[in-house]
């Protein structure tokens, strides 16, 4: 068996889900604000 896919983290918002945008904070649109690494089974909306 073979051990859990460690999920990467968003490099754009650093897997926080969140990126600041001026003063307020925003969801993250590349990872939807999951704070992972969106990958390829993941649809872009």
């Amino acid at each position: 068996m073979k051990p859990p896919k460690k999920k990467e983290k968003c490099k754009n918002c650093e897997g926080k889900g969140l990126v600041k945008l001026g003063d307020k904070k925003v969801k993250c649109q590349r990872c939807g604000g999951t704070g992972n690494k969106p990958g390829p089974a993941t649809p872009s909306h």
